[in-house]
C-alpha cells in the first residue's frame, strides 16, 4: 500500500484514534476546562497556574488537557509543599524582576524557557520536571492519543511484523 493510500484509509487504529479525540474534546467543551482541573488545582489556582506553566514549558504538549498536568503534582505538593511554594516563590520573585509580572503570566516562551534554564540544576525543577517526566509518559491513557505509542509489543511478537513505522502523529 503507498503512502498517499495509506494517507486516506482510515484504519481501526485511526478511528479510534479520532473518536477518542472528540469524545474528550465534547467533553471537555461540556464540563468547561476548570472543572476538569483535579480539587486541589480549583483550591489554588495561583500554585496550579505556576505549577501548569512551568510543566507545559518543559514537556510542551499543546493537546494534552491540562489534568494531566496536574494530576501528578498532586502527591508532590503532599510530600514536598514547601519545596514547591517556596520555588514557585522564588521563580515568580525572578519572572517580576526581570519582566515585571509573575512566572505564569509571560507571554514569551523564551523568556519562561530563561528563567527555568537559571533554576534548572536545583531542587525544585528538577522535582518538578522528575515528577511529570513519569506522570506523562508513563500514563497509558495519553500514549496511543496523544504520542501514537501502541504500548508494549513483546506479548505479540515485536514491533517488526506488527507496525514498527506506523506511527499516525507528526510531531515526531
Amino acid at each position: 500500500m503507498s503512502h498517499s493510500q495509506r494517507a486516506s484509509t482510515v484504519t481501526r487504529r485511526r478511528f479510534l484514534t479520532l473518536s477518542g479525540q472528540g469524545a474528550l474534546l465534547v467533553g471537555g467543551m461540556a464540563l468547561g476546562a476548570g472543572s476538569l482541573w483535579p480539587r486541589w488545582a480549583l483550591a489554588e489556582p495561583d500554585l496550579a497556574a505556576g505549577l501548569l506553566r512551568m510543566g507545559r514549558d518543559i514537556y510542551p504538549h499543546d493537546a494534552i488537557p491540562d489534568a494531566f498536568y496536574l494530576t501528578p503534582l498532586e502527591p508532590l505538593l503532599e510530600n514536598n509543599r514547601a519545596l514547591i511554594a517556596d520555588g514557585l516563590a522564588d521563580l515568580n520573585r525572578r519572572a517580576r524582576d526581570a519582566h515585571g509580572t509573575d512566572y505564569s503570566d509571560i507571554s514569551e516562551e523564551a523568556d519562561r524557557a530563561a528563567l527555568l534554564r537559571e533554576i534548572e540544576d536545583g531542587d525544585f525543577f528538577q522535582t518538578v520536571r522528575g515528577t511529570l517526566v513519569v506522570g506523562l509518559y508513563d500514563n497509558n491513557e495519553l500514549w496511543e492519543l496523544y504520542f501514537g505509542y501502541e504500548g508494549s509489543s513483546w506479548e505479540q511478537g515485536g514491533y517488526l511484523y506488527r507496525g514498527f513505522d506506523d506511527l499516525e502523529i507528526d510531531w515526531l
